[in-house]
Order: C-alpha cells, then structure tokens, then sequence
C-alpha cells in the first residue's frame, strides 16, 4: 500500500479556480489611479459641464478648493462660452402658471424632441413674476406679488440671492435691466419706474448688495405697467424709446460700470418703421421692427456702436395667425442663417435662407409667455457675500 500522501488535496470550484487564476494579476497598485500632473487634471476639469462638476467636489479637497475657486469659474465660463457650440447653452421659459422651465437649444434645433426640464428654486410659492433676463449663468426673476421682490439664480447650481424688496409704491409703469458690469467685477439690476411726470432709475449692485438712485431717464420708455426688459448687450442695457421731443424711435443705453446714458445710432432702414424692438442676439445688438406692416425685419449690429455695420438678417413675411404685433421674437441662430423664435408663444424654427417655417415637436410642451438664453455656468450669486451660504435646495 502506497504511503500516503503528506499534502493534502484541497478541491476547488471552478469559480475559485478562475478566482485564483486571475488574483496575481490583480492588485492594490493595478487599481490605483495614475497621478496626473495638476495642470493636466484643470486642463480636463475645464471641459466638463456643470454638472459633473459639482458631483466632482465630492471626490477630494483639493478638487473642492479648484473648482470652488474664482480663477477656476471664469475660466470655465470662458471655455464654454468661446466658439460656436450650442452643447452649454439652454434656453429657460416661463409658462402660464407660473413654472420655469428649461430646454437644451441643441435639442430645438437638431433632435426629434426637446426634452424639458423643471428647474428647482426657493420662490415656487411667488406669484406675478417675470424674467428680467440672464447673464453668465445667472438669471434675473422679478416679482411683484405684494412688494416688488427680485431674485439672482443659477438654474444650473440651484444658487439664489434675494435681492431687498421694494415697498408698494404708485408707479404708472417699469422697466427693468439685468448685466454683468465688468470692470468692477459686478453683477447690476436696473429698475426704471414712471413716477410722478419722470423716469426715477435705480440701480442694485451685488457687490455692494443694496440700491441706490442715478440720475433720472433721459428719454419717453413707459407707455403701461409693464414694458419689456432692456438687453444687455457690450456691458451696457439697451431699450427702444422715443424721443420727447420728436416721439421718434430712439435706442437708449445705460452703460453699467460708467452709469451714463448715451444713444445708439439706427440703421437706414428701407421705408417706414411702425414698431421697434431691441434684442441681444448671440452677443450682437439687433432690432426687430415692422416694416409697413406687411413683413418683419432683423438688423444686427455687426461692430458695436458703428452704424455702417447694421445688416438687415432677414425680412420674414407674416405667416397665416399671425399679424401686426404678433411677429416671431428671434431667440438664437445657427450659422446657416435658421433661427429659433418665439412665435406667439410657442417655439418656432425659420429658415432665412429657404424663407421656411416649422414648430419643433417638445415633449410636454407648455405655451410659454417669456423666453431666455442662459449658458451652464458655475458663477455664483453668492460669491460677494462675506459667509458662503451654500446651495438653496
């Protein structure tokens, strides 16, 4: 008889087996990450969306303190605003019942269907509000409830700054304007109210966060309660007005680190014009005007303050339901000369080229009564105050 063996045999399954197989190929130092130079991670980190930025806070301090930084929020902001992409722009509407919403513009202007998405904010309870506008990210909402009450919020961070409300006060009508003034660092609210034979302007500064009065509007803007906002365009706000004098279109502007006024020269136009509108399109200062109330004209301001550089984009015909003081607003536009509009308040896309028109299809789509651009951005409504208040859930 055979002596026995003195090793035992232990019997594995096939899955310990395989187990085993692949442990020596398997180690702490194979599951660690490669350390990259820091340069190179920021370099990487700039090209993300917002998005996954704010998840990437989470992954370390030092990540934290970089993406928190102001140095690294500007930068960001300049990736991806530089350069023709569409990817970080969303456009944010206002429905009927008071809700705001957004969409991606890529989705309006290139997928079957534009998803919406229902933005998150601390005034849902707010009622009578409207959009002042955006700049870099954040967005201006105005209500006026019970005390006119104005709110700077990131859609994309769910940041929020209360600005100090107004007491009730008889106005015949506002008007009201939102930008970033550069050369200070500083982010502006402009609120123009008829009041007593005269344009009283107030002007709020997040730096400083408080009002105070400029000097009074130099030319006739309120005809109701309500007129719309002025753009921001070349860091100074712009509305169409008229002349006191003359009751001619003119084009008033209130630049926000100067607070001066001046005018902005018009284009020739081609005939007659019954009504004018100004718009900031993609950067540039447009009109939009009815010519002898038969079509639509949209002129661009190529080279800011140049009155030879006015360029009409198009003439657009009025379409079948639509007719004088029901022309499309042009909200953005493709190289190819397609623009996306508010047409009545709903979204339309118009080919300046094909002289075409078309309603995308959106997946829960709501009849809007206002619409904005604003970029993804990290830029915080916050970031003056003296105690970081973190994100408003």
């Amino acid at each position: 008889m055979a002596a026995e063996s003195s090793h035992s045999t232990t019997h594995l399954s096939p899955k310990q087996t395989r187990k085993k197989q692949l442990s020596p190929a398997i180690d702490d130092r194979s599951l660690k990450l490669p350390d990259l130079p820091l340069e190179l991670i920021l370099e990487i980190l700039l090209r993300l969306p917002v998005n996954s930025l704010i998840r990437f806070k989470s992954v370390c301090k030092s990540w934290l303190t970089m993406i928190s930084s102001p140095q690294f929020v500007k930068k960001h902001l300049g990736f991806v605003t530089m350069g023709d992409t569409i990817n970080p722009w969303r456009i944010i509407v206002q429905t009927p019942y008071q809700d705001f919403k957004s969409y991606s513009l890529h989705s309006l202007f290139h997928e079957p269907y534009g998803f919406e998405v229902e933005l998150e904010y601390p005034f849902k309870t707010a009622q009578y509000g409207s959009i002042v506008g955006s700049c870099n990210g954040l967005v201006c909402i105005y209500f006026w409830e019970l005390v006119d009450t104005f709110y700077i919020w990131n859609p994309s961070t769910r940041e929020t700054h209360a600005l100090s409300a107004f007491g009730k006060e008889f106005v015949v009508g506002t008007s009201f304007g939102f930008g970033y003034d550069s050369p200070n660092d500083d982010y502006k609210v402009v609120r123009v109210a008829f009041v007593e034979g005269r344009h009283e302007v107030e002007v709020y500064s997040l730096r400083r966060d408080s009002w105070r009065r400029i000097g009074d509007f130099p030319s006739q803007l309120i005809t109701n309660y309500f007129v719309e906002a002025g753009k921001l365009v070349n860091g100074s706000i712009h509305w169409a007005a008229t002349n006191p004098s003359s009751h001619s279109w003119i084009i008033t502007t209130l630049d926000l680190s100067e607070e001066t006024y001046r005018e902005v020269p018009q284009p020739n136009y081609e005939s007659e014009v019954h009504d004018l509108s100004v718009i900031a399109l993609r950067g540039h200062l447009c009109i939009v005007c009815e010519d002898a109330y038969c079509s639509v004209d949209l002129w661009s301001m190529n080279e800011y303050g140049i009155k030879e550089s006015w360029t009409k984009l198009y003439s657009m015909p009025y379409w079948p339901g639509h007719g004088p003081f029901q022309y499309p607003e042009p909200l953005w536009c493709l190289k190819d000369g397609v623009f996306l509009v508010n047409c009545d308040g709903v979204f339309g896309i118009y080919d300046s080229i094909e002289h075409t028109f078309k309603y995308p299809l959106s997946h829960v789509t709501h009849i809007l009564d206002q619409a904005d651009i604003y970029v993804e951005s990290l830029v915080s409504p916050n970031a003056f105050m003296k105690v970081p208040t973190g994100l408003n859930q």
